[in-house]
């Protein structure tokens, strides 16, 4: 199992670049998901909004080339690299899996992230971001499939 790493970040910067036009559509559409915010947030003060959503766009962009590095080593491992469709639906049940696990992680994020919770900045987004609004839930598990469908078929297409 021989992994491109190259294609493998690109993959993932190609995916997390869309899944986070997606949230901005999602903001369009009333949903509260500035996630790049959230990530600024974590490391300084909303004192200068246009570091935090620096900082915030680059640590999610590091975030997504991890994560297609991850997913380019599944892809390998269930053997769907090169064959379109096959990485495309094992992409979208790695998204749908990984967004499940983000969701349930959104219920402890108060706990770790400073700028969040009652009186903060950012408010609790709860389990799986119900806090959010009614259709969050939904929409945090399409935006990681988007991902995933995204990077697996960047990563199979560089690959062959």
């Amino acid at each position: 199992m021989e992994i491109i790493w190259t294609q493998a970040v690109l993959a993932g910067v190609v995916g997390v670049a869309l899944m986070t036009m997606a949230m901005v559509a999602g903001r369009v559409m009333g949903l509260s998901t500035d996630m790049v915010r959230a990530i600024g947030l974590l490391f300084l003060p909303d004192r200068d909004h246009y570091v935090v959503y620096l900082i915030g766009i680059t640590v999610h962009l590091i975030m997504g080339a991890i994560f297609g590095v991850l997913y380019a080593v599944l892809l390998s491992a269930v053997g769907a690299v090169g064959v379109l469709g096959a990485a495309a639906a094992w992409g979208a049940f790695f998204g749908a899996l990984h967004g499940v696990v983000v969701g349930a992680g959104l219920g402890l994020l108060p706990a770790v992230h400073p700028r969040m919770g009652s009186g903060e900045v950012l408010s609790a987004p709860g389990f799986f971001g119900r806090n959010i609004g009614v259709g969050m839930p939904v929409f945090l598990i399409i935006l990681h499939i988007i991902y995933g469908i995204v990077a697996a078929v960047v990563y199979s297409v560089g690959v062959t």
